[in-house]
């Protein structure tokens, strides 16, 4: 018997041909109980972009309360689990808003086609979702590319609850 529920949080490909930080995946807790970002997969699709630049992908607690269009209860991982206490959204209506230095996970890959990352971290070392009161319980995905050479970027969260 499983310990808890998974679920899943995906992106879709995102086209990203600005250099400045862009939001793809954001998660809004939920307002009963914690969850836990157990895995993180990052990908690059097919790009023009020249050798020697990169993709930033961070992971980020938010500033303020984004407004979420569109929300999605998470990809369940086993059929018979109930839905997921925490809905996710790649569209905003209020837009989440981040400060630097203030990550809790990141990685950067080559922004060459077919770069691909994944992390599942150890028992105990999980990013939490805490619970959802206003300003706090949203996570979100930042993508920063260092040209502005059009590139897909995909990421999945994997979450416990």
């Amino acid at each position: 018997m499983a310990i808890s529920d998974i679920h899943m949080a995906t992106s879709g490909l995102f086209a990203i041909s600005a250099t400045s930080q862009t939001p793809i995946l954001c998660v809004q807790g939920s307002t009963t109980s914690r969850c836990w970002v157990v895995g993180i997969r990052v990908d690059i699709g097919v790009t023009a972009a020249s050798a020697g630049n990169s993709v930033l992908f961070q992971l980020y607690r938010t500033l303020n309360t984004p407004t979420l269009t569109g929300s999605l209860h998470g990809n369940s991982h086993d059929a018979a689990a109930p839905a997921s206490l925490w809905v996710y959204s790649t569209t905003f209506g209020t837009a989440p808003t981040v400060t630097a230095g203030s990550q809790i996970w990141e990685q950067e890959l080559p922004q060459t086609t077919g770069s691909s990352w994944e992390e599942f971290p150890p028992l105990g070392y999980e990013w939490s979702i805490p619970v959802n009161s206003g300003s706090t319980g949203w996570l979100v995905m930042m993508v920063t590319t260092s040209v502005s050479t059009s590139t897909p970027v995909s990421c999945d969260l994997i979450i416990s609850q």
